[in-house]
Formats: C-alpha cells, structure tokens, sequence
C-alpha cells in the first residue's frame, strides 16, 4: 500500500542516467521524456491551476464497480463526486468537488467544494470510522457521535485521551460544539428526505458529505465506499487496493457459497412490539444470505427496505428453518426469556442461533457495526460456516458467533 498518493508518481525515474546518442530514434525518446518529466514539475506546482483534483496524479480515476450510491467524474477542475440514491436509479442528491489545499477555484452553484486532503473529520457513525481506520486514516477523525461505542483500539484510546471529542449522540450532532471545533468536513449518513446541511455549518464554511453506504442493495457495493474515503483523505490508492483484496475474498467466498448441494433455509431478526421486520430482497441482507448458499424466503421481494410481518406467519414458513440469525441478545435463554413463542423454532431446539456479538470490547463497541460493512467477505465467511459448514472445516468466528443458554 502506498502512502505518499500526493506526490506525483509520474516523475519517477526523474535521477536515471541515459547515455547519449546520435541515433534519431533516442534523441525522440530524450525528448519525450524532457517533455513528460516538465509537465509533471508543472503539476507539482498549485498556483499552475485553478482547482486540482486529489487524483490528478493519476492518469486514471479509481473505478466504481458494485456502488450505485457515487460515481467519479473526472473535469478540468477537478475530481466530482456524484451522489445518487442507490435505489431510485436517476435520483442525483448531492455533488462534491475535491479540490487540492492552497488551489484558486471559483465557487458553482450545486457544488459543494470540499479540500483535500482533509486531516480533520467529525462522523455520525462508527461505521465511518471503520472506513477510515481501513485505509489508515484514522488520525483524520477528530470528533465522532457516540464514541463510546468505538470498537477501534487505537481510536478509543484517541478518545479516553481528549484527542477525540464527542461530536454528538446517533445521528443528531451539537452544532454548536460542532461549529466550535472547526472540523474541515462534517460526515453525515444520508436519511432519506435530510440532505440539506444545517446553514448555521454552511455559514461557519464546514462543507456536509452525506455517506449513502447504507443504502447500497449489495455487500461489495457498501464496502466500495471506501474508495470515498480513500478520495477525501488523500489515500485512494490504499483504499483501491483494499478493496481488490475484499473483492477478491468475498467472490471466491459466494462461489463456494452458490456452488453448495443444498440451499438451507434461514430465520432472520425477531419480534419488535408485535411486529417481526425481515429484510426485503433487495436488501443486501438478502444478497448476503443468497451468496452464503441458504435459502431465503424473499429473495424476490423488491424492497430494499424491512418487511413487517406477523409471528404467526414466520412460524408458518420458518419453525422448521434449521438456522437463525442476526438476533439481538447474547443467549438463547434470554431470547426466549423475551418472548416464550420462540421455542417452537427449530433452530431454537437444536442450538443453531447466531448473533453479532462475537467482537465486543470491555466497553460495548460492537465491531459488527464498524469494521463488517469494509469487510463483507469476513461477514460473509460466518455465514457460510453457519450454514454450510463442511466448507469452513476450521473456521474462527469473526463477528458472528453461535448462542447458548444461561448466559
């Protein structure tokens, strides 16, 4: 991985020693290389531009794969990030301009210019922290919401010290705190019908960049936001070749997956005040469960949201469903402590419930909710134990882990 995304790999090889030459051919190659290497010193100065992206350095733009949430353009004034909903095809909901630190660039309507790199963050969830501890940024983050529920070692720790401050309590920041401590960029996870900064941080100049990971219907698309993060702070390269690698783990994971005999039906979530939510089919639970070999009953649902449901309707379909997950306690005698009716299930019976509790710290930062969305192929590798595992024979539990009572 490579650190030092700014400088300019172009002039590499600026110190070599070429031998002189009558023949015409090298003086062309002589030439050439006069030509190039004068155009990188050209790019190294930023008074030379009006407005320079963080990638211009780079002859090609990491590319976009699996996200439907951004794209890159790349113009004469820099690198554009286009925000889109990444279920309603053609709906655009922001567009940021990455703009060098010390460039002149004159201000556009429906642009918000954010400079680059930007060596102080302040985040609405853990979530984006665990972007940035992936690519090595996390140094970044000055102020996060809820930092107690940092999972990160080295982030907590930042916190426990005061070299991270409490920005605010789940997705709500104390503006007034916020404005105080003159974050460089403010990350916020888009909800629908609120992407319009509060003015009171337009007018302190302290640009919003709503992070629409969350609604991506797939798991490599979520973790492709990585290459966002990679942008804003300098680190694309780190985090393109990050992502190569979980791209890589995760297909040949969901080839094992999609390759097994026997496609297990799953039991997902629980009873919430009466109701019991499921994700719909284009929820990236969905592609999760599709990918992991187990059958799951709204596969071709097309919401991308949660399905409410009765009880009595999941133990229609689901009592003989022979794995659960994705419940929200940490025993099976607590579950059922909760709600009795659970006992029917035949996951239940035979211990087969699973939660996402396997990675807590000491003081409840729950890792699932900040490391799994950068490492679906982790995630992934649990499920595939879960329901298939005579393909994992050795496998170590990363955030998932199998429950039992009397806990």
């Amino acid at each position: 991985m490579v650190e030092g995304v700014q400088s300019g790999i172009c002039c590499k090889g600026r110190g070599s020693d070429f031998r002189r030459d009558d023949n015409s051919l090298m003086v062309m190659l002589l030439l050439l290389l006069v030509i190039i290497f004068g155009e990188c010193q050209g790019k190294r100065g930023p008074a030379s531009v009006r407005a320079v992206s963080v990638s211009t350095a780079d002859t090609t733009l990491p590319s976009v794969k699996y996200a439907k949430g951004f794209r890159i353009e790349k113009t004469q004034e820099g690198t554009i990030l286009v925000f889109s909903d990444p279920i309603k095809a053609g709906r655009e909901i922001a567009r940021y301009r990455l703009v060098r630190q010390g460039a002149n660039f004159k201000k556009q309507d429906g642009i918000t210019d954010i400079l680059v790199p930007v060596s102080h963050l302040a985040a609405s969830s853990t979530t984006h922290a665990g972007f940035l501890s992936a690519i090595g940024a996390g140094k970044s983050l000055m102020g996060c919401n809820n930092p107690e529920r940092l999972f990160d070692t080295l982030l907590f720790n930042r916190f426990e010290r005061g070299q991270l401050v409490r920005t605010g309590r789940d997705q709500g920041y104390n503006l007034e705190y916020l404005i105080a401590s003159r974050p460089d960029l403010v990350l916020k996870s888009g909800v629908d019908g609120q992407f319009v900064p509060d003015p009171r941080l337009s007018e302190a100049g302290i640009p919003v960049l709503y992070v629409l990971e969350w609604m991506e219907p797939t798991p490599l698309g979520r973790a492709e936001w990585i290459k966002v993060f990679g942008l804003i702070t300098g680190k694309e390269r780190v985090a393109d070749s990050v992502f190569s690698e979980i791209e890589m783990k995760y297909n040949s994971l969901a080839t094992l997956g999609h390759e097994a005999a026997e496609k297990i039906k799953v039991l997902t979530g629980n009873v919430f005040k009466g109701t019991w939510y499921m994700p719909g089919g284009n929820n990236y639970m969905a592609r999760f469960f599709d990918d992991a070999g187990m059958d799951y009953l709204w596969k071709d649902n097309n919401q991308a949201g949660s399905l409410a449901l009765s009880f009595e309707s999941v133990v229609y379909k689901l009592s003989e469903a022979p794995v659960w997950i994705n419940v929200n306690v940490d025993s099976i005698s607590r579950l059922i402590a909760a709600e009795a009716r659970y006992s029917v299930f035949r996951a239940v019976k035979e211990h087969q419930v699973y939660s996402v509790s396997n990675r807590i710290n000491s003081h409840g930062g729950n890792d699932f909710w900040e490391s799994a969305v950068v490492r679906p192929d982790m995630v992934l590798s649990d499920l595939l134990a879960i329901a298939h595992p005579e393909l994992m024979p050795e496998h170590i539990w990363n955030y998932y882990k199998p429950l039992v009572y009397n806990q």
